[in-house]
């Protein structure tokens, strides 16, 4: 009985799960068939037509991950203590990356911010139009010119007063450790002087992850976003060994948060 009762459980929220992802594409979709040629009628006027796109960004984030997503009962936003994101204006926030929705949650709660993104997502049309009017950062790790573009707008982005969200591990993880941190934000950190701002995102279960049955989570289960306080390098410390003190300072704290969930038993597991 208790079998056939969860079966209808999982039932249920499946369907509620592929009305949540109908919704994502349907407003991806209204985004390119509607807003873009909305956008440019502005386009003589910049400025209204950047405040605009962003305003749209903004408040579609914050209405599917923190609204729509949870009233259909997918996840729970659990609060957990740690820094006001208002508050991290010109700094560089790196993030730990699990599943696909972790950038729209934390777009939903940052002050004005632009993404690093890999060149392969900016020849999407909506990305593109980022890219070219949000000024997110398009970066192919392999060329060394685009890198040097990326550093020379990562410039820009940050002077304007502006976040940079980046994900050093450059791809989602499959458990719960850490990959290695790429050093191209705490490249930037050296040559800007601007801080780095660790962000921790935890999920009970997988959710848009790299991994088994994370795309209809059998249960719902908690989001937690914690923000770190914001740290500068040491004397003489070069970009990798930078990279690497945060990483250390992040994954202690991010197996504070993942003790007892799925991604606790996964890293166990890979150890």
């Amino acid at each position: 009985m208790k079998k056939i009762f969860r079966g209808i459980v999982y039932f249920f929220k499946v369907i509620l799960g592929s009305v949540g992802y109908t919704t994502y594409f349907l407003a991806i979709v209204g985004f390119l068939v509607i807003g873009i040629p909305f956008f440019f009628l502005f386009f003589l006027k910049p400025e209204i037509m950047r405040g605009v796109m962003y305003a749209v960004l903004k408040g579609y984030t914050y209405f599917l991950t923190q609204v729509w997503l949870p009233t259909l009962g997918v996840y729970r936003v659990a609060p957990v203590p740690g820094l006001d994101p208002v508050g991290l204006r010109g700094s560089i926030v790196v993030a730990n990356h699990r599943g696909r929705l972790d950038a729209l949650l934390l777009l939903s709660m940052l002050p004005p911010t632009a993404v690093v993104i890999k060149q392969k997502y900016a020849r999407i049309p909506m990305y593109s139009s980022f890219v070219k009017h949000l000024g997110f950062v398009n970066i192919d790790p392999d060329s060394l010119s685009s890198l040097g573009a990326a550093i020379e707008k990562s410039r820009r982005v940050l002077a304007q007063g502006k976040c940079l969200l980046v994900f050093p591990e450059g791809t989602r993880a499959k458990t719960g450790r850490l990959l290695p941190f790429k050093p191209f934000p705490f490249r930037i950190a050296l040559e800007t002087g601007a801080p780095i701002a660790p962000v921790l995102i935890h999920s009970g279960l997988p959710f848009m992850a790299r991994c088994k049955g994370s795309i209809f989570p059998k249960r719902t289960f908690e989001y937690k976003v914690r923000f770190l306080p914001p740290c500068r390098p040491g004397a003489n410390e070069s970009a990798s060994e930078f990279a690497d003190r945060i990483r250390r300072i992040m994954g202690k704290q991010l197996a504070v948060l993942d003790k007892g969930s799925y991604w606790d038993q996964s890293s166990r597991k890979n150890i």
